[in-house]
């Protein structure tokens, strides 16, 4: 893997890894449900084990985003607060960004949303969030959902990741408008 792409995985506008966003915010999940948090609830509410949890938590620590006290319980800083407030409003104009423009489903929008939001900086945030006012005001949805609305024109199936109609690369081979290697030996559509 090339340096820029480490980066750039590795050091998100806030400087946190996905995987450092997801502890920060499974911390603020105990801590409004239980009122502390302790690393074996963040290995639960993760799905992960207390020994990566634990070695995660010290470098959140050692970049000031978390505090232990004397009972090991887990508390946000100032820094960590901020960084939680803006997970929260990233998360929240992606969504708003996939379920008012691109209409997808509430579900669907909330799991991309979760795979997006810690890519997201604040001055993409901030843009998204006027083109979803600018959006609204002008009512474009029913333009955007006839032209959306058709299925593929040849396999008939709903516009989906793996249709090559809206542009994206067929994950499947499955659809027979991908006539990627014909004429060159490759398949035939």
């Amino acid at each position: 893997m090339d340096t820029q792409t480490y980066k750039a995985k590795k050091f998100s506008p806030q400087g946190l890894t996905h995987s450092a966003a997801h502890h920060l915010l499974a911390v603020e999940d105990a801590l409004s449900d239980r009122g502390y948090a302790r690393g074996s609830d963040i290995a639960r509410r993760l799905g992960t084990t207390r020994g990566s949890v634990s070695v995660s938590m010290r470098a959140l620590r050692t970049a000031g985003y978390l505090e232990q006290d004397e009972r090991h319980f887990f508390r946000l800083t100032p820094l960590g607060q901020r960084a939680v407030a803006s997970l929260h409003a990233r998360h929240e104009v992606v969504e708003r960004f996939l379920t008012d423009i691109l209409e997808l489903p509430a579900d669907q929008a909330h799991r991309q949303s979760c795979r997006i939001e810690n890519l997201v900086g604040a001055a993409m945030a901030r843009r998204l969030h006027v083109l979803l006012e600018f959006w609204k005001e002008r009512d474009l949805s029913g333009e955007l959902t006839r032209r959306l609305e058709p299925a593929c024109p040849l396999c008939r199936e709903p516009d989906t990741d793996r249709c090559p109609c809206c542009g994206l690369e067929c994950l499947e081979d499955a659809c027979p408008l991908d006539l990627r290697g014909v004429g060159q030996g490759g398949r035939q559509p």
